[in-house]
């Protein structure tokens, strides 16, 4: 057996410094022989701390997250400057087969529902004053759900910059962000608690696939479930972006972009981007209001909003979004949806999730159409190794003013995605 060698204590270390080296000299071992102490009093701290946690275990947090973005592990941690890297990314890969009156069709796909990504955030934190840091996160997605039509199976690779950003964060004051990244109003028409949100079932019932086209007969008609189907939601642009302070659980945002591009927000349970939600005794409640200037002739502004409601004992809940084009000179353009989520635990590696949602698009591609989707969605995690396993049943209807009638188009969908 190796043994350690024994360190000598700190009475011996002052007594040889006090004999062995001149009075020149003495500050700096004491200085040294103060490190050690204080050294030898963190270890100790840390130390009861480990055996507290193997005692009691980790303590609960405070609230659950239904939705993070950052990873929660440093990747690099520098003493000066205090610069923390996070790498955090996701996969998330489906197969659809969609029957659209004339044929059925199997389309492998990269989900657009939330389409996979790679992100890298360095932070820096300061004893004093505001966190500064950058995000830069890239879209990967190979065969985009949302390009695949029926006569363009393989659309071919999707890369794309979702976030190239600066911020600067304090509590006191606000947020303030410079680059491209979400706008004010980007999500929030997409607020939303449920389990089967994250990888397939949204108020944007078109990202799953968006580019297939609906028929006519034996042709196709030119106009695809993404034509038809809008949830009035925000975008992400180049943009200045400022969120205020938590005023409780509501914080305002305002954004100027890109071609004269204005946004205006508010979110309640929003908290900087983490969808927490806010207590209700015995829900939690989570939703976003916004207004913004498209700078589109069509339109003067575009208004959208969510809200979401989760039993928390039952894990039943009720989700709500909508939007509208204002100042438009025919027909109101609108988008209404509703889902019922069911979020449960049926088996022992992690949680079960359950939708069923209803969603109508008016005027949006033309005066006069309606567009209806029904949808029945299910997901299970592996908490453990980090993916989600999901399918969809879907149901679009175009009705228009226009002949010859469209086909309906039915799908199904299965997929995975993996966080990391």
């Amino acid at each position: 057996m190796i043994h350690q060698a024994r360190r000598p204590s700190l009475a011996w270390i002052a007594l040889l410094s006090c004999v062995a080296v001149p009075a020149s000299a003495q500050d700096g071992y004491d200085a040294l022989v103060e490190r050690l102490d204080r050294q030898e009093r963190e270890i100790q701290a840390l130390r009861e701390e480990v055996k507290q946690l193997r005692e009691h275990g980790a303590p609960p947090p405070e609230h659950p997250e239904y939705r993070r973005d950052d990873g929660e592990t440093p990747l690099t941690d520098y003493e000066n400057p205090r610069i923390r890297l996070d790498i955090a990314g996701q996969v998330n890969q489906a197969f659809t087969a969609a029957g659209d009156g004339r044929e059925t069709k199997g389309y492998f796909v990269d989900n657009d529902a939330s389409g996979s990504r790679m992100r890298f955030a360095g932070v820096a934190n300061f004893d004093q004053g505001p966190s500064v840091g950058s995000t830069l996160e890239i879209a990967f997605s190979p065969n985009n759900s949302f390009d695949v039509s029926q006569d363009n199976e393989t659309a071919g690779d999707q890369i794309s910059v979702r976030r190239a950003e600066i911020w600067a964060r304090d509590d006191r004051y606000g947020r303030v962000m410079f680059g491209r990244g979400s706008a004010a109003a980007d999500s929030t028409a997409e607020f939303d608690l449920t389990l089967v949100s994250g990888p397939i079932m949204t108020s944007g019932v078109a990202f799953v696939a968006g580019g297939l086209e609906f028929t006519a007969g034996d042709a196709l008609s030119g106009i695809s479930i993404g034509d038809a189907f809008f949830n009035f939601d925000g975008s992400r642009q180049n943009r200045v972006r400022y969120d205020s302070p938590m005023f409780g659980p509501a914080q305002v945002s305002l954004s100027a972009g890109a071609d004269q591009r204005y946004d205006a927000a508010i979110t309640f349970g929003g908290d900087y981007d983490h969808w927490t939600g806010i207590d209700l005794g015995p829900f939690t409640g989570l939703g976003a209001v916004s207004i913004r200037e498209p700078n589109d002739d069509d339109a003067d502004y575009r208004a959208a909003g969510s809200w979401s409601m989760l039993h928390d004992d039952t894990g039943l809940s009720l989700t709500l979004s909508g939007g509208f084009d204002g100042g438009t000179d025919g027909d109101t353009p609108y988008s209404v949806y509703g889902k019922l989520g069911w979020d449960t635990n049926l088996v022992s590696f992690g949680p079960t999730g359950f939708g069923v949602d209803y969603g109508w698009t008016e005027n949006y591609d033309a005066e006069g159409n309606q567009g209806q989707s029904v949808g029945v969605a299910a997901v299970q995690v592996l908490s453990r190794f980090g993916i989600e396993l999901y399918t969809q049943v879907r149901w679009f209807g175009l009705d228009r003013s226009e002949r010859p009638p469209l086909d309906d188009i039915y799908l199904g969908t299965v997929g995975t995605r993996i966080r990391f």
